[in-house]
């Protein structure tokens, strides 16, 4: 930049135009005294403008880390969250070094949306400083500890172990429960805490370790919940002994995929197949010549198209019909949800959510109240509706029902219901 350049550059910095100011703050060939002078510009979207220049000196940097706009300190660790994995050779340690500076005071941001994105910054960088990845760990908010609780390699089983005995926040166990790779001590933990939605997810990590006497505990407590029932037959490297204990209470659909394991040997498998013609007769169908069984919604073995209804329509042929015929609306969720027919809930959130319905059922496997919020806000359903989900299909107590209006008719602001639907794979 020239001297003629420099001056008009610096004639703009008090330029009562904003739009002039913010398209100056965006410059990255500008010197760095006029871009550290932008600090100070009254308006936050010039400042907003300047958080997110790459060619920002350090200094500003950690100046705007305090700025009083929640958007301006974002928009700063949005930046730096880009920048870091960019980092070239040469410049590398000392860039880095500035870098954890600023993220070290950002993670201590009051807004959980700012402490969010240094969390997603640092949740698999394997030299993050450990101190402030524990701190991120255990914030309050799961868009914050989730993250580094699922992914950060700097997380030991001890300081794991710590938080799934703990009081943090709310599915912090379930995010654990998610990493790759889960040890049998981890494990351990998880299922002695008793947490059914971290139990749950714990069972569907084809990844964990979980030891046999340890399975054997889940199994004993499993008949009275539902959401480990699925988890539990499609659980990997399932003993002789562990299949046939399941399949004494798990629903007919699922007892038959339990039958069609190819690890079970074949006196198992018969075992099964016997309990399996048991239900049915005393359902009063099958081999017993009665009347069959009658099926709602809810049967998991619908999911596949068998018959559903009268004319055969299957629950996902209902579904897409509902919406063509623009029924498929907050009152047929509710009617369905408070019938008990939870696939029907799971597909109608799937359709209208535009979202993949093994999301969904991650979802409600995990009962997690903050994701049903997340999936009705998406499908464009009302707060009731999602009140209903929690209640009926997720069988929530009513303290961990989330129904309180917050931020635009929704318990949780916009940043988290995005991140919940990120974190659930939505």
């Amino acid at each position: 930049m020239d001297q003629s350049e420099y001056e008009s550059a610096k004639r703009m910095l008090s330029d009562p135009d904003i739009f002039v100011r913010a398209n100056l703050a965006k410059r990255t060939d500008l010197r760095p005294e006029l871009l550290y002078y932008l600090t100070d510009d009254i308006s936050p979207e010039v400042r907003g403008a300047l958080a997110d220049n790459a060619a920002l000196p350090w200094q500003a940097d950690m100046k705007l880390a305090g700025d009083s706009s929640e958007d301006v300190r974002a928009g700063l660790a949005g930046k730096v969250r880009r920048v870091l994995p960019d980092l070239k050779p040469g410049e590398e340690d000392a860039a880095r070094q500035r870098i954890m500076k600023t993220l070290e005071v950002l993670a201590k941001d009051t807004a959980a949306r700012v402490r969010g994105v240094v969390a997603e910054t640092l949740k698999d960088v394997a030299d993050a400083p450990p101190e402030l990845v524990r701190q991120l760990a255990r914030d309050a908010e799961l868009a914050v500890s989730g993250p580094v609780l699922q992914f950060s390699p700097l997380l030991t089983d001890e300081d794991l172990i710590e938080i799934v005995r703990g009081k943090f926040a709310a599915g912090a166990s379930s995010a654990v429960a998610r990493r790759a790779g889960v040890s049998e001590r981890l494990s351990d933990a998880i299922v002695e805490a008793d947490d059914i939605d971290a139990v749950a997810t714990l069972l569907g990590n084809p990844s964990a370790q979980i030891r046999e006497e340890t399975l054997d505990l889940v199994i004993d407590r499993a008949p009275s919940r539902a959401a480990w029932h699925g988890p539990l037959v499609e659980r990997p490297a399932l003993s002789n002994k562990a299949a046939l204990r399941i399949a004494a209470f798990v629903a007919e659909a699922f007892a038959q995929r339990l039958q069609a394991r190819p690890d079970l040997d074949p006196a198992t498998k018969e075992a099964v197949a016997s309990e399996v013609r048991k239900r049915i007769a005393e359902a009063g169908g099958g081999d017993s010549g009665g009347p069959a069984r009658k099926r709602t919604v809810a049967d998991p073995d619908w999911a596949a198209g068998g018959g559903g209804g009268g004319e055969g329509e299957t629950v996902g042929d209902k579904v897409k019909r509902l919406r063509r015929e623009r029924k498929l609306d907050d009152a047929a969720i509710v009617a369905a949800a408070q019938a008990g027919e939870k696939l029907f809930v799971k597909l109608a959130l799937a359709e209208l959510a535009a979202i993949r319905a093994d999301a969904v059922d991650k979802i409600l496997t995990a009962r997690s109240a903050k994701g049903v919020i997340a999936v009705c806000w998406k499908a464009k359903l009302a707060l009731p509706t999602a009140v209903a989900v929690q209640q009926r299909t997720l069988s929530l107590p009513p303290k961990s029902v989330l129904s309180q209006a917050k931020w635009d008719g929704w318990p949780m602001t916009e940043e988290e219901l995005k991140w919940q639907l990120e974190f659930f794979g939505a």
